[in-house]
């Protein structure tokens, strides 16, 4: 837990006034309900600007190796290619929303070494606010080896590294630039902890919240009542409800599950078959756009950053998702995870496939 309000309203009270326990915690949320009721006023005047988007989540390194096929346990095979590139899914999320046009902050923790530096670099040339984003100098930054086989396919390792340095007290520290947000984005590449808080203050200001829980852990299951929108894919929803969204009936007995551990909208993302939208009443598919995929690495990544500042843009679900849907298209058909395309790119595809 993340929030701190009684501690901090007591120090206000002097010793000698006695109020009772009851009283302190109306005070504490009549002031939470004034504050979200303030943040919303602010972004509706807001409303003409770019919209707002706060990403807590990971920063790595990729090194991306490109295979005929991937190898069997105790083999060894060649690639025919490599690229280092810099991504991590907080960062590849933030990227997205910012070459869409939002203004995005991004909370993360990368480590003191030529790895993080390019990583910030990186953010930064991309137009990404780094101001929040902490050093470590006790672990390096987190690194993914990718594998990417001819079909475009990926097989993802990560070690984790700073993003696991990354601390609540640090989330506490940007708390204001989290209820100021349109949106918050985060997923499973921090710690549970640092996820709580984030969506706990996001949830106390009114903020709407993304959680992408990638990678699948079932640690993740508690946050759900937290967030506004949970988007998982296929694996991460088996992994979840314990049932693969494919086919009505099992479609149905995901979404039964996630919504009874208390998510409230399910976007459930399926790769070449589309979306599945689900706000607690209606069962919407999103058709997909047909691409020849090149490299998938990063396309969940990027329908998140989409989705998120369709959302943020006062669009509909449904349709921030077919936003998301065509900017991940768009993703699938360049190498590395730096794939999300911009603004004029994305509305020249939208314009060709109508």
């Amino acid at each position: 837990m993340c929030s701190g309000s009684y501690t901090i309203l007591h120090r206000f009270l002097k010793p000698k006034v006695f109020l009772s326990l009851m009283f302190v915690k109306w005070a504490q949320v009549t002031i939470a309900k004034e504050k979200a009721l303030l943040n919303k006023v602010k972004r509706i005047n807001m409303s003409h600007a770019s919209p707002k988007i706060v990403v807590v989540g990971s920063i790595n390194c990729d090194i991306v190796t490109y295979l005929k096929q991937f190898p069997q346990p105790n083999e060894t095979v060649f690639a025919h290619g490599y690229e280092i590139a810099i991504g991590g899914k907080g960062l590849n999320q933030a990227v997205a929303a910012k070459r869409l046009g939002a203004q995005v902050s991004m909370i993360g923790c990368i480590g003191d070494d030529d790895f993080g530096r390019q990583a910030c670099a990186h953010l930064l040339a991309n137009g990404v606010n780094c101001d929040s984003v902490m050093v470590s100098d006790m672990t390096p930054t987190g690194v993914a080896t990718i594998a990417v086989n001819d079909a475009g396919d990926n097989m993802i390792s990560v070690a984790s590294g700073a993003n696991l340095a990354l601390t609540v007290a640090h989330v506490m520290a940007f708390r204001e630039l989290i209820e100021s947000a349109d949106v918050l984005i985060t997923q499973s590449e921090v710690s549970v902890d640092v996820m709580t808080c984030a969506l706990e203050i996001a949830n106390g200001a009114g903020v709407k919240s993304i959680l992408n829980p990638a990678p699948a852990n079932k640690t993740v299951l508690p946050l759900l009542k937290f967030c506004t929108y949970i988007t998982p894919n296929e694996s991460e929803t088996q992994t979840l409800s314990g049932f693969y969204p494919e086919g009505d009936a099992d479609i149905a007995k995901a979404i039964a599950n996630l919504s009874a551990q208390g998510a409230s909208n399910i976007v459930i993302t399926c790769g070449s078959r589309g979306s599945l939208i689900h706000n607690g009443d209606t069962l919407i598919s999103v058709a997909p756009y047909k691409v020849v995929s090149v490299d998938s690495t990063g396309a969940g990544d990027v329908f998140n950053g989409a989705f998120a500042v369709g959302i943020a843009s006062g669009m509909s679900a449904p349709d921030a998702a077919r936003q998301a849907s065509a900017a991940a298209a768009i993703s699938v058909t360049r190498k590395t995870a730096d794939s999300a395309p911009t603004r004029s790119e994305l509305d020249a595809f939208v314009s060709k496939h109508a």
